[in-house]
């Protein structure tokens, strides 16, 4: 199970029975039929990303976000001069692995992507180097990178070669301004992919 967006849905964000909100009591429900769970984020303060999402974690089986927002979350600096610091991006996703039971933390910027497995080493993939005049609209591409990580994660890919079907859905992304319109099957974002070369 995808969820997304916590902050933004006013009656999944407020308590839910005995549950601090309904998040939780989604991702409960979710796990408890045997489902894996996802959450995605957005733009919103700090403080409420981490009053909505920090509970959620012990119910999460991974953890899709971008630079700025596990910083949010773990109250980590991981930006710096407009730049991402992948090594605080990776301390930042540990102390969340140690607040909840995710197997996995992925973070995507623009310069590449990491997972930090539980008890395992942190994997960067860099991006797909987009040329500038293919680029119609970044919206929704972190959307597009979490859909192909997560095929690749469904399909039992290895964990690069999921990164890298991530940043290939990403980058086809990229190509028109809508949210979903450039995005192709998998082997066609490969092929994208591959014809523009790495980072």
């Amino acid at each position: 199970m995808h969820l997304g967006l916590p902050g933004i849905h006013p009656r999944m964000d407020a308590p839910w029975g005995d549950d601090t909100n309904g998040w939780v009591a989604v991702l409960k429900a979710a796990r408890a039929t045997g489902l894996e769970t996802n959450l995605e984020l957005c733009t919103v303060t700090p403080e409420r990303l981490r009053a909505l999402v920090l509970p959620c974690l012990p119910h999460l089986d991974t953890l899709i976000v971008n630079d700025s927002e596990i910083g949010a979350l773990a109250k980590m600096a991981t930006c710096r001069d407009g730049k991402t610091d992948i090594e605080a991006c990776e301390a930042a996703c540990r102390a969340m692995l140690e607040q909840g039971a995710m197997r996995m933390v992925a973070i995507h910027f623009p310069e590449g992507a990491i997972t930090v497995p539980r008890g395992g080493r942190a994997i960067f993939v860099p991006s797909v180097k987009v040329p500038a005049e293919a680029i119609v609209g970044p919206n929704g591409a972190g959307d597009a990178f979490a859909a192909g990580f997560m095929y690749g994660l469904h399909e039992n890919w290895p964990i690069e070669d999921s990164l890298w079907l991530g940043h290939a859905a990403a980058a086809c992304s990229l190509r028109t301004a809508g949210t979903t319109d450039g995005i192709v099957g998998w082997r066609e974002c490969l092929a994208v992919a591959e014809a523009w070369g790495r980072r």
